[in-house]
């Protein structure tokens, strides 16, 4: 429209940043200093904000510069984008040590007995400043968090999944153990055969779950297949009934900890049966530093366990 004053362009964050150092010093020298730059480079980078603005930010008044009203306006704002930017700043670098953030995990249900948070201690241990989010999971409940972005990883008693959108980093190997209560007839055996089974009250899994389908196969393993005689879901609830004398139960190795023998007594199964621990995450979306600072520590603390080896 005839008349009217065309808007002028958007600054440059250098633009912008040359501004916010001459309003806090008050002088184009101090600024160059501030922002290690020559005078004369910070003189032509204030000329072209204002030119692109198509206003003065400042006037000389007896040889010093003077803010104009629409510079002590938009100073206000810098402000705020500075303080964004020293925030920013404490983020990154925070993040870079791992000493703050916020990590977000899950896992199978036989890990939060004592693996996960004997590694959260540790990992807290060295980096107190990181906030940690845990829940442990069935299966069929892991993975679709993992992939809508509830967490950054998980850690599952699995095979790597047949499944491009998962990513999996194989992290340490388990086995598959027999927890038997005290005083039970079985708890003198160092191994438990499939057919020592028979004749107990054993507790399994559902069979669609992988660690099911890993104590399938020991429970097939003999002259005919056994049938569990309680079936749950995960290692946690065989414990409990474990520990409260029902029967005998098939448990991922890492479930259990030498801590518990007051309760029971585990037995790995012969043949052995391994399985692997891996570490999943979205393949769209790589770990952190921080998470693979906690998949380190993991790694130790597996490496450590008294049940890293049958």
């Amino acid at each position: 429209m005839a008349g009217q004053a065309r808007p002028g362009a958007a600054l440059s964050l250098r633009q912008i940043e040359v501004f916010h150092a001459v309003m806090l010093t008050g002088s184009l020298s101090e600024a160059g200093r501030m922002l290690f730059v020559t005078q004369p480079a910070v003189s032509r980078i204030l000329a072209s904000a204002e030119n692109r603005l198509r206003y003065p930010l400042f006037v000389r008044v007896k040889g010093r510069l003077q803010p104009t009203p629409e510079a002590r306006r938009l100073f206000t704002e810098c402000e705020r984008i500075f303080d964004h930017v020293g925030r920013f700043n404490a983020l990154a670098t925070g993040l870079g040590a791992g000493g703050t953030g916020t990590l977000s995990l899950v896992s199978s249900p036989s890990f939060s007995e004592w693996l996960i948070p004997r590694t959260i201690q540790r990992f807290r241990e060295k980096y107190p400043g990181t906030t940690i989010r845990y829940r442990p999971l069935a299966f069929d409940m892991l993975l679709p968090h993992i992939l809508l972005g509830h967490a950054d990883f998980g850690i599952a008693s699995m095979s790597p999944p047949a499944n491009a959108s998962v990513a999996a980093e194989e992290i340490g190997e388990g086995w598959l153990g027999c927890a038997i209560p005290h005083g039970h007839p079985l708890a003198s055996r160092m191994r438990i055969r499939a057919e020592d089974l028979r004749g107990h009250l054993l507790i399994g899994y559902e069979a669609e779950t992988p660690f099911g389908r890993l104590a399938a196969r020991f429970m097939n393993s003999g002259e005919s297949p056994l049938q569990p005689d309680i079936e749950i879901r995960a290692t946690p609830e065989a414990l409990a009934l474990v520990r409260q004398g029902v029967g005998v139960a098939l448990i991922e190795s890492f479930g259990y900890h030498p801590d518990f023998q007051r309760d029971f007594v585990l037995r790995p199964t012969d043949p052995v049966l391994p399985h692997k621990i891996q570490l999943l995450h979205a393949a769209n979306s790589p770990l952190s530093t921080t998470a693979r600072r906690f998949a380190t520590a993991l790694r130790q603390v597996i490496k450590e366990a008294p049940t890293a080896t049958p």
